[in-house]
């Protein structure tokens, strides 16, 4: 009896020693599951946000998916779509310092940020007073079809 209270012992403690331990390393937010295997990862942000602060807030957030991808070994293949009455925002006379400079940052690590002509006709705003960093297209929900169709994952803001 007692040899086999030894095997049962001696069998647990190899179950606990085969069991990972949790370190405080292991606390650290990663996507390595989401991104294993991957080189690039390939997104469109489709953005309609007329609040300003809810604007921001979601340029800095695409901005932290950016160097978050980056910082992981995958590099950020990543555009965004303004659409909608949001394209007001964006014109020489009426975008804020603070967007015109994550603009501008957002333009530094190559992502690549499109306006809508057809949202620029219907809310009356002038193509020549487009802020520079902005790339006027045709019709975003056009581009979003095209890089869809070229591996880009569709992403919705509100």
């Amino acid at each position: 009896m007692r040899a086999q209270s030894m095997l049962v012992t001696c069998l647990m403690l190899l179950l606990i020693a085969l069991v990972p331990v949790t370190s405080v390393a292991d606390t650290t937010p990663h996507d390595r599951v989401a991104l294993a295997g991957l080189k690039e990862a390939k997104a469109v942000f489709d953005v309609r946000q007329t609040d300003l602060d809810k604007l921001l807030f979601n340029l800095e957030l695409i901005k932290e998916t950016w160097e978050g991808i980056k910082r992981q070994g995958v590099t950020p293949k990543l555009l965004v779509t303004l659409r909608g009455p949001a394209v007001r925002l964006f014109t020489t006379d009426q975008a804020p310092q603070e967007l015109t400079e994550l603009l501008a940052d957002l333009r530094h690590k190559g992502i690549r940020v499109e306006i809508c002509s057809v949202a620029t006709r219907t809310f009356k705003v002038e193509n020549r007073q487009l802020i520079p960093d902005v790339i006027l297209t045709g019709n975003v929900l056009t581009t979003q079809i095209g890089w869809q169709n070229k591996g880009y994952a569709l992403i919705t803001l509100n």
